[in-house]
């Protein structure tokens, strides 16, 4: 049997990495009680489920000094030695007390030691005084995470029951699509709020694709307080500009009706819903080079998906992983002010500090470049800012851990 012994830390992803790329049928856990208390179950779970590991012990440590914790150690490295198992010293994320029991006594045990660098997802091993190593003696395989299995982990969970479908790409034709809204969309960005919701309140049926109404009350609506668009020609402009990419069809506005029909349901709800699109351009970029990604991403606190307003609820705008690390994306198409801001920025990390950890990535993702004081708070915060629309500063980028 393979008995994979290492410290019970705070950051999961370190506690469970050997497992996910070495066969272990056994893990013994070092930890202070409060660590064991709060990682023990969601920490079992995934090994057992994604990695195949058949048994998991927990070992509290005593707060003393390195004695102690040398003496309750050894207790458990015997129990295993006595049996004939291959021990591993695993002493990634380790806090500095346990490094050097575990350097101990792996010269006493002439057990081999390794860590990971989590980012590179690379294997260290320092075996020196060994005749043994874990590439070499354990059968490896590959656990990849996916953004379920990671928020798992950290004690959450996906509410797919909350997802929109406007914030879905469910076919290649409609990719293709969302680039073209993209390029339009960028082009008008001044009214694209605007024209959005103006189609939605004004132009658009529930269940029809074809708009066909008369021109005076096209006038009407733009003339009403609060319609946003004001004027009969920055409406054409971008019903023309839809009609040049193939996204709205038998356009007419010439004569006494305003006529054009969309080219499809995915195509009318991403046009009436204004902040999508932003959201899915993210989303196809951060594909690209991801080995899981999602849009429009609600996080349960607890792990337990409850009745309606019961559970504590994050929404994630674009949420993707790559190797162990997950990027957290807030994208704001709109006008910022100060409040506004500032609250995206703390909402940010707050979220990606309770799901994230510490090797976790942040971003946001803005239409219009942000100020100064609060690109300088970004940077604080360790968020990366991206603007994909403003002309100066089109793309402001700040601190981003590596």
């Amino acid at each position: 049997m393979v008995v994979n012994f290492e410290f019970l830390g705070m950051e999961s992803v370190e506690n469970v990495i050997t497992c996910m790329h070495y066969k272990v049928d056994k893990v013994v856990y070092f930890g202070y009680p409060e660590m064991v208390n709060a990682k023990k179950a969601r920490t079992e779970k995934f090994l057992r489920k994604r990695c195949r590991v058949k048994e998991v012990v927990f070992h509290s440590l005593p707060r003393g000094g390195l004695q102690e914790m040398l003496g309750s150690m050894r207790q458990a490295i015997e129990t295993e030695k006595n049996r004939g198992n291959e021990m591993f010293f695993d002493i990634t994320g380790g806090e500095n007390l346990i490094l050097v029991a575990f350097g101990m006594l792996a010269g006493e045990y002439d057990t081999p030691m390794h860590q990971f660098n989590v980012r590179e997802n690379r294997l260290i091993e320092l075996n020196e005084g060994s005749t043994r190593r874990i590439s070499r003696d354990v059968q490896e395989q590959n656990v990849v995470f996916t953004l379920d299995s990671f928020i798992e982990l950290k004690g959450g969970v996906v509410n797919y029951s909350l997802h929109k479908d406007v914030k879905a790409i469910k076919n290649k034709d409609f990719s293709v699509d969302v680039d073209k809204i993209w390029q339009v969309a960028k082009r008008h960005w001044d009214n694209w709020n605007q024209f959005s919701n103006f189609l939605g309140k004004n132009m658009v049926e529930d269940y029809s694709l074809q708009v066909d109404m008369p021109m005076s009350e096209v006038h009407k609506a733009l003339n009403a307080p609060y319609s946003g668009l004001r004027k009969m020609s920055e409406l054409n402009r971008i019903v023309d500009d839809f009609k040049q990419v193939g996204i709205l069809n038998n356009v007419d506005h010439k004569e006494d009706r305003y006529r054009f029909t969309f080219k499809n349901e995915a195509v009318k709800s991403c046009l009436m819903d204004g902040g999508s699109i932003l959201e899915l351009y993210t989303y196809k970029k951060e594909k690209e080079h991801s080995t899981d990604c999602r849009v429009g991403v609600h996080l349960d606190w607890d792990g337990v998906v409850q009745s309606k307003g019961m559970d504590v609820l994050n929404e994630i705008d674009v949420l993707t992983i790559s190797g162990n690390v997950p990027t957290f994306i807030s994208c704001k198409g709109g006008k910022m002010g100060s409040h506004q801001t500032l609250h995206a920025l703390y909402e940010l990390a707050t979220v990606t500090r309770r799901f994230g950890g510490k090797y976790a990535k942040k971003m946001l993702v803005t239409a219009r470049p942000i100020g100064r004081t609060y690109m300088e708070r970004a940077e604080e915060l360790g968020i990366e800012v991206r603007c994909e629309v403003g002309q100066e500063n089109r793309n402001q980028q700040v601190y981003r851990k590596r």
